[in-house]
């Protein structure tokens, strides 16, 4: 970066940094009393929480048509989120007016060390993260998203009303998770920076947020680990909403304050270097495999693509990986194999990957809202724990009284959770079960869903009572799952009523089983200290080791009958064509009809492979007893604290929430062993992908406060192995940003384009061009015509007008369209037709696909005219005006259009 860029790029940084700041101020009124239940008051989670409200004000007035994609619209959504903060914050009693028992105001301001740890974290991450960006700037076609990422974000900056339309298919509205995006582009007006440097500034962002929040998390476990935490004085001990805890006014023994503070700094450090930072064990496998260290027979039943050659002869390698891309291998270490034994490749990527990858993919937009929601769920659970029993209910109001959730309260909860729907749709069910569950492990330490079968004899009207409570509290729960559910939907219902996807249905997983050396490759020291802090937990609990094999093969027996029976199921019903078949139940049924089974190249042995594979996924259930037993050993755990605590005052304690986090990223790592969503790739790859990403984040999250605590109790072995799988964990991201560096080998910068200047000159000063001239033509952003990636293609360089101007163009990356839509109806109807604008030498031919599509400006640049003839594109010149000519690009603009059917048009850019 030379002295001219350094400044004002560093500038724009400054500026940047300071508008994020200014959501997080304008959230924290409302942000403080919300988290009153967490001992940070939630201070680490405003910013978070400010851009996704003002996010949803903003994209929500903009959709009514009540607000325009202008600066003033997001400073309007900034005003009524600092607006209801205030309103909110006004409901605290004054303590001057109010009785004795009213809470001071004070009470909810987080503590100093607080507000300064998560400062410090978000403003050392972002610094260094922009640092990592520099280095690595550059928005390429091959390796990622970028191309579609920059599109999005251009075309949400070019549009005046929401929804955006669709770069890559003019006409057609985004038909994506694109809400963050939104929020992106609200940052890059607010902060007037060009949209190239916003796309690095963003990502930089997304990492210091991560960074932010999970620190924040691991300090509230902390702080209400194992006693009374360190909390609110004595003095805020009034009102039951608003404690942090029931402990004695007296506040709580000066050896539980010491301990809890060591037990919050240090998760709080640990967290965002087990989150964002750490990568798998992939990257020091690649150390020795490029130094020549293992068997060749070793590398081969690792089976991890490109390791499973044999390595060089020891001495005569190098201790640092030098083939090409070797850093992207981190997220390709499962290997699965179809039921003919061809390769199925599948995706892992971890949140160090994705942030030295550098796409602003959804996965990696939703990450800081993930934490968010985590924050929501304990703040929930901490509420819970403090419920009065039973008899005692008597709060004013259905939801106070269930959930302690004023109105205001579950609105902002419904927003939080359903908002992930729209940054990335995995994730909502995910964080409201995780939420619903948090709920209901509160309930239980506090009688609320209790059941104790000895009450039967005390007589039938006690049992009846017991079976009554039980049924009401299971119907709460119930009600809370689904009410959350139906508010996330239908607070974001314009997004859900256009958006149209891939996903096919749920499939079972016959063939592929997770081996268990590939899943310790990638989750080796997560699952270590997950599986050290479950077992210490049941020992101190009491569970025997006997009644958790017991439960982990009736469980695993009982998962294979059940999925035995729904195949079976769905293979009748298809065989009647009462369905389609699909997946493993077309093998099914094309066996019941004696039909050649698909995919079969020699059907006189398929049934003989497929029995063998059968077999082979039969004996390898090594990975699934594993998860198995850690989910069961939780259950159990948590099952025989609550017979043990039952009925009494259940102490602040992070140990559960915990055990959940453990429990739920456990069920998604097992959830992909027999299921996955069926989609255009036919294969596991995209739910391991998006199923693994989030165990990453909650093992991460659970990782960092168990290591604490351990080092807390002096479990010195525990942590020297665990520091030691760390380390290694930590060979990836110490080689691969350097690597990953080494690949752009320019000179520093933050913008991302800077790149295209020596790469496509051409095309580069035409983009520029585009991007400071054109503009709306009349409500509508025009329509540029540019050659396609047709015939699904993607990850080409076509598209790369659209992409980096955000004008639509009737076809960019034609796959992803297809994944986008579901369908490639559409994307095959335009690709003749854009053939011929490009071809034909008829005038009235070019003349009415240019009205049917109103196209207003045609590019014909280097990658133009090395695919079309030249007479195809000559003719433009006699029936166009030119309004850029340059270095081998011209671009023409459609002044008149000149058929007669021009007169009467359909709008534009409706939702399809």
């Amino acid at each position: 970066m030379t002295a001219d860029t350094l400044l004002p790029q560093a500038l724009l940084a400054l500026r940047w940094y300071v508008v994020v700041q200014a959501f997080g101020l304008a959230a924290l009124p409302l942000c403080l009393r919300l988290f009153r239940h967490l001992p940070d008051r939630g201070y680490g989670m405003s910013k978070p929480l400010g851009l996704l409200l003002a996010g949803w004000t903003f994209w929500l007035l903009t959709t009514l048509g009540w607000l325009h994609n202008t600066v003033g619209g997001i400073l309007v959504a900034l005003g009524l989120l600092l607006a209801l903060g205030l309103v909110v914050k006004a409901q605290i009693p004054n303590p001057k007016s109010q009785s004795p028992n009213s809470k001071p105001a004070s009470c909810l301001l987080p503590p100093a060390s607080s507000i300064l740890l998560s400062e410090l974290v978000f403003a050392l991450a972002f610094v260094a993260w922009c640092l990592v960006r520099a280095h690595m700037p550059r928005i390429q076609t091959a390796g990622g998203e970028k191309w579609m990422e920059i599109a999005f974000l251009r075309a949400i900056l070019r549009a005046d009303t929401f929804p955006p339309h669709d770069p890559w298919l003019s006409g057609f509205a985004i038909s994506y998770y694109h809400f963050g995006y939104i929020i992106v582009a609200m940052l890059t007006r607010l902060a007037a920076v060009p949209p190239s440097i916003a796309f690095n500034l963003g990502i930089a962002t997304l990492f210091a947020l991560t960074c932010a929040g999970a620190s924040t998390l691991a300090y509230n476990l902390g702080y209400v680990t194992n006693g009374p935490p360190l909390g609110p004085p004595a003095s805020c001990r009034h009102d039951d909403h608003d404690l942090t805890t029931d402990g004695p006014p007296t506040g709580p023994p000066a050896s539980y304050r010491h301990a809890n503070r060591a037990v919050a700094f240090g998760g709080a450090v640990l967290a965002p270097l087990l989150v964002a930072v750490m990568g798998n064990l992939e990257g020091l496998l690649e150390v020795f495999h490029a130094a020549g260290v293992g068997s060749a027979g070793f590398w081969a039943w690792l089976d991890i693509t490109r390791l499973d050659q044999p390595p060089v002869p020891f001495g005569q390698g190098t201790w640092v990986p030098t083939r090409f891309f070797w850093w992207w291998q981190a997220s390709r270490v499962l290997q699965d194999y179809g039921p003919w034994g061809g390769e199925q490749h599948v995706i892992d990527e971890f949140p160090g990957f994705s942030f030295i990858l550098g796409d602003m993919h959804p996965h990696v937009l939703a990450l800081p809202f993930v934490l968010l929601a985590l924050a929501l769920a304990l703040n929930l659970y901490l509420a819970a724990l403090k419920r009065p029993g039973s008899s005692q209910a008597t709060k004013p109001g259905f939801l106070r009284e269930t959930w302690f959730l004023s109105p205001w309260e579950f609105l902002v909860y419904a927003l939080c959770l359903g908002g992930l729907g729209f940054l990335n749709t995995w994730d909502f069910p995910i964080y409201l079960f995780v939420l619903v569950a948090a709920y209901a492990l509160a309930a239980l330490r506090t009688s609320y869903l209790t059941f104790d079968t000895s009450r039967l004899t005390f007589g039938v009207s006690r049992f009846t009572f017991a079976v009554s409570r039980l049924t009401f509290d299971v119907l709460h729960l119930a009600f809370l799952f689904l009410s959350l559910l139906i508010a996330g939907i239908l607070l974001y219902f314009p997004f859900w009523a256009s958006f149209q996807s891939q996903a096919g249905g749920i499939l079972i997983n016959v063939f592929s089983a997770t081996r268990l050396p590939q899943f310790l490759v990638m989750f080796g020291p997560l699952a270590f200290i997950a599986v050290a802090f479950v077992a210490g937990e049941a020992r101190r609990s009491g569970v025997r080791m006997a009644r958790v094999l017991r439960w982990t093969l009736a469980v695993l027996v009982g998962i294979l009958v059940l999925l035995a029976l729904v195949l079976a199921l769905f293979a009748l019903l298809a065989s009647l064509g009462a369905i389609q078949p699909q997946g493993p139940a077309s093998y099914a049924v094309a066996w019941i009809r004696g039909e050649p089974l698909p995919g079969v190249e020699e059907p006189a042995t398929a049934g003989d492979v497929l029995l063998r594979n059968l077999l082979a996924r039969v004996l390898n259930p090594w990975t699934a007893l594993v998860l198995i037993g850690l989910i069961a050993t939780v259950a159990l755990t948590l099952r025989e604290k609550e017979t043990r605590f039952s009925g009494k005052n259940p102490v602040s304690e992070s140990s559960d929430f915990v055990l959940l986090l453990l429990a739920t990223g456990g069920l998604l790592a097992l959830g992909v062993e027999y299921v996955y969503l069926s989609d255009h790739f036919g294969t596991r790859m995209n739910t391991v992908f998006k199923f693994y990403f989030q165990t990453w984040v909650l093992w991460a999250i659970a990782a960092a406060y168990a290591l604490a605590t351990f080092a807390r109790r002096g479990r010195v072995g525990v942590v020297a192995v665990a520091g030691l799988l760390i380390l290694a964990g930590f060979v990836y991201p110490l080689l691969a940003i350097p690597a990953r560096a080494g690949e752009y080998g320019g000179p520093p910068t933050l913008d991302a384009t800077a790149y295209l200047a020596q790469a496509q000159p051409e095309d580069y000063a035409a983009i520029a061009w585009l991007n400071e001239n054109v503009g709306r033509d009349g409500d509508v952003v025009p329509v540029i015509l540019e050659a396609p990636g047709d015939q699904f293609k993607a990850y080409v360089y076509e598209g790369r007008v659209s992409a980096h101007t955000g004008l639509p163009t009737l076809l960019g990356w034609g796959g992803h369209e297809h994944q986008w839509r579901g369908d490639y109806e559409e994307q095959a109807r335009r690709e003749p037709d854009i053939e011929a604008l490009y071809t034909s030498v008829d005038p009235d031919e070019v003349w009415a696909l240019l009205d049917e599509y109103d196209i207003r400006y045609v590019y014909v640049g280097p990658l133009e005219r090395g695919r079309y003839p030249p007479a195809g594109l000559a003719k433009f010149a006699g029936l166009l005006d030119v309004a850029y000519d340059a270095d081998g690009v011209t671009i023409y603009r459609v002044e008149e259009v000149r058929s007669p059917e021009s007169e009467v048009r359909l709008p534009r850019y409706e939702v399809k």
